[in-house]
């Protein structure tokens, strides 16, 4: 693989952004309407599959999902095994463990999608709750400042 760092995905959203459309709204005509076989090396050199295996605690939704199909993979296939050869078992362990994947990967996102929105209207709804909150934080730490000065204006 290439030693260079993979660049971030919310970097490559802002150029592929960039590059889709001018300033105008309208196409961007310095796309390659047929890339060519160095644009598809570019691409693959900047793929670090070590660095993506390293982030994949920190996507959401991943971990869990990898767990239940690991697990329902491996109990699958051994059950399979019980009933038929090792060839037959491997392959419903892999196809067990693909779609128990998918479908819990499915599953946690979008209920995570839906946990969100939840929270972002009732942030829009509730924005007063914020405001009160932390002006009155700033009241109490005012109030614990000037305290303090007085008090030791007081002992001087």
């Amino acid at each position: 693989m290439s030693s260079s760092p993979a660049p971030s995905p919310d970097s490559l959203l802002d150029n592929l952004a960039k590059t889709a459309e001018d300033a105008s709204g309208k196409p961007n005509s310095s796309i390659p309407s047929n890339p060519s076989l160095q644009d598809y090396s570019k691409a693959l050199k900047q793929v670090s599959v070590v660095d993506d295996f390293k982030r994949l605690p920190e996507i959401p939704c991943a971990r869990n999902s990898l767990m239940y199909g690991i697990a329902s993979g491996a109990g699958i296939g051994a059950l399979r095994y019980l009933n038929a050869g090792p060839k037959a078992a491997a392959n419903w362990a892999m196809g067990a463990f693909v779609f128990i994947s998918c479908t819990s990967w499915a599953v946690c996102r979008r209920e995570r999608g839906q946990e969100l929105e939840v929270m972002q209207t009732m942030q829009r709804q509730y924005p007063e709750r914020h405001a009160r909150a932390a002006k009155e934080k700033a009241l109490a730490r005012q109030a614990e400042l000037e305290g303090a000065s007085t008090s030791s204006s007081t002992s001087q």
